[in-house]
């Protein structure tokens, strides 16, 4: 996580690439993809087959070829955050697509850190050792698809963000919200108003 001075406020960055170990996953990914499109193009433009053949593996190359290209965006995925004394707004940028989306400040409330969960024994794992590895895939899902996540709630919705955010970064980012914007966003305002009386 890095944290700069951005106009009337601070520019922090969430995630960068290669920053964690799905986005290395995820180049050997493109890579498979890729390769193996790459190949029904090959074979596309240099067999002789009838209507029936050139449409099938044109369909096999273009959903090899959109794959590769989601698993490239995922390598190059960054994602910001803007805050200022009235907005707080996300930033995400890849290699397909660019989205900002702000927020009112007065409007955010119960700001938490989703922590991910302590995933118990897999049931046909071995005692002492996991022969079949089905210990080892349930881990590596919850690795790249746990939470590890930031989230609050606006205008009864909530809103999830940020990826392999630990704990310590969370509350290194709750004291720097509360210091720019003179507001708790663990808290709506009314919620705020009480505590101050």
């Amino acid at each position: 996580m890095k944290i700069k001075d951005y106009q009337d406020g601070k520019l922090i960055t969430l995630n960068r690439l290669f920053d964690d170990r799905s986005k290395i996953l995820y180049v050997f990914y493109f890579g498979s993809f890729f390769f193996a499109g790459s190949i029904f193009l090959w074979v596309f433009f240099n067999e002789k087959m009838d209507g029936g053949g050139i449409l099938l593996i044109g369909i096999i190359v273009a959903a090899f070829y959109i794959a590769a290209f989601r698993f490239l965006n995922k390598i190059l995925m960054t994602e910001k955050i803007f805050v200022n004394e009235k907005e707080l707004r996300l930033i995400k940028k890849g290699f397909l697509n660019s989205e900002q989306t702000s927020f009112e400040i007065s409007k955010i409330s119960n700001f938490r850190h989703l922590e991910k969960p302590e995933l118990p024994r897999h049931p046909l794992a071995g005692q002492t050792f996991d022969y079949l590895g089905f210990q080892t895939e349930q881990q590596v899902i919850n690795e790249m698809h746990g939470d590890n996540r930031l989230a609050f709630d606006y205008n009864g919705k909530t809103i999830f963000f940020g990826q392999n955010v630990y704990s310590w970064d969370f509350e290194e980012l709750d004291t720097l919200f509360y210091q720019i914007t003179k507001n708790d966003l663990r808290y709506d305002d009314e919620t705020e108003k009480l505590k101050s009386e």
